[in-house]
């Protein structure tokens, strides 16, 4: 006859207790922050460079490299510096084909508009005009109104002079999105209309589209300063959340 003693009762109840799913692992979290690394620094980095960059010592980064480049997501040129590997391309392709935009882009114009009370929406270019992708009207009854699938000129209203600026097209607001991240229009599209609009980024900072917020001038035109950096903000959690770069300022 088995004897179950105390013993086994707390060995039994330590294996049963569930992991703390939290905990990481700190050798993949250094390999990806050398990848992150690289990814910031936009071109190859030497190994003291790298390992600057990184945090982390020379010898540590050499052991990460050998890993990474095992796998294609880094590789070493002929003078040895750094750089990202073909196989982040082609997780990045994967990503993109299976990218559900509309579950990210949603939550985002509900939220500014909760927080604002004006309307959001989603641009996207469309041969020549820009295109509304997704909307999310103001709950108010005097509110900029556009329709889904609703085209727009590209040089006409704060989304319009971020898809040019991306698009690389011409565009008298270029200095301030430069400067900003973000652009402000006052009656530019419609005498009645002023809006907020900055980029989403996706992988490789590609640009996806112009996240906009917009309102009746009068009521909206006083809160433009308060407005621009609410959507600078949510435009990069945005570009985040799509596995995307932002525009640092």
């Amino acid at each position: 006859m088995t004897t179950h003693t105390a013993a086994d009762t707390l060995a039994e109840g330590a294996c049963a207790e569930p992991a703390d799913d939290r905990i990481g692992v700190t050798a993949l979290e250094r390999g990806l922050g050398l990848l992150d690394a690289l990814g910031a620094a936009g071109t190859g980095l030497s190994l003291k460079d790298l390992s600057a960059r990184a945090g982390l010592s020379k010898a540590t980064v050499l052991r990460l490299a050998v890993s990474l480049e095992r796998f294609g997501h880094l590789r070493r040129d002929s003078v040895g510096n750094f750089h990202l590997g073909p196989a982040l391309w082609r997780l990045g392709t994967a990503f993109r084909q299976n990218l559900d935009l509309e579950q990210h882009v949603r939550p985002v114009l509900e939220a500014l508009v909760s927080l604002t009370q004006e309307s959001a929406s989603f641009w996207i270019p469309h041969g020549n005009q820009r295109m509304c992708l997704y909307r999310v009207n103001s709950p108010r009854s005097a509110r900029s109104h556009v329709e889904e699938g609703e085209h727009s000129p590209i040089d006409k209203g704060a989304g319009g002079h971020i898809v040019a600026y991306h698009l690389g097209k011409p565009t008298p607001r270029a200095s301030e999105i430069e400067a900003e991240a973000a652009v402000a229009t006052v009656g530019d599209r419609d005498p009645d209309v002023a809006s907020v609009a900055a980029a989403v980024l996706g992988p490789n900072r590609e640009f996806l589209g112009a996240l906009v917020l917009a309102g009746i001038l009068s009521r909206f035109e006083p809160r433009i300063p308060d407005f621009k950096p609410i959507v600078k903000q949510a435009a990069q959690a945005l570009s985040r959340q799509v596995g995307g770069g932002t525009e640092a300022r």
